[in-house]
Order: C-alpha cells, then structure tokens, then sequence
C-alpha cells in the first residue's frame, strides 16, 4: 500500500513535470516568434525598393529566432533531459503554427478585406 501511494506520488510529480516543460516550450516558441513577426513587420513597412534591404530584414529575423529556439532547446537539454521531446514538440508546434497563421493572415485573409 505505502508502495503504491509512493508510485502514485511519483507519476503525478512526473506528471506536473511534464506538464511544465510543455508549457515552457509554448512559452520558449512564441518567445521565438517576436523577433520574426518583428522582421516580417519591417521588411513590409520598408520605404526601400532594394530586395536586399528586405531580404535582410527576413534573415535577421530568422537568425535571432532560430538562436532562441536552440537556447531554449540547449537549457532544457542541460536542466530536464527527461522531458526534452515533449518541450521541443511543444516549441516546434507553437513556433511554426504562429509562423503559418501570421504569414496566411498577412497574404491571403487580410488581402480579401481590402478587396471587398
């Protein structure tokens, strides 16, 4: 009986930690979008014709989130090694699903309002 309450403790404690490192990872992923969300934002708002200035834009944005998302990885990696596929799962999913959704929100929906 003392063995199973030890087990039962021991799986929820796993539990929250798991629970945790996912939520760490939402967090570390939208953290990873702002630089490239800003980026994005730059290059469209640029008065500049030069496809490099905005190409630039696109690079540095993707660099800074890229360093980010790889901290994040590296700290976890060091700190929980246990929970590490379930925070870079998170981290992917967030990272990209925000990447999509801005970038066809930008390109497709916020175009047919401005038609109609």
């Amino acid at each position: 009986m003392a063995s199973s309450a030890l087990t039962d403790a021991s799986e929820k404690e796993e539990s929250d930690q798991r629970d945790m490192l996912i939520l760490l990872g939402i967090l570390t992923g939208l953290l990873g979008f702002a630089p490239l969300f800003l980026s994005l934002r730059l290059s469209r708002r640029s008065t500049s014709t030069q496809a490099l200035t905005i190409g630039l834009y696109g690079l540095a944005g993707v660099a800074v989130s890229l360093v980010i998302l790889i901290a994040g990885l590296l700290a976890c990696a060091m700190l929980a090694r246990d929970g590490l596929v379930s925070f870079v799962v998170a981290e992917g999913v967030v990272f990209l699903g925000s990447t999509i959704v801005y970038v066809v929100y930008k390109n497709v929906l916020a175009k047919r309002r401005r038609v109609e």
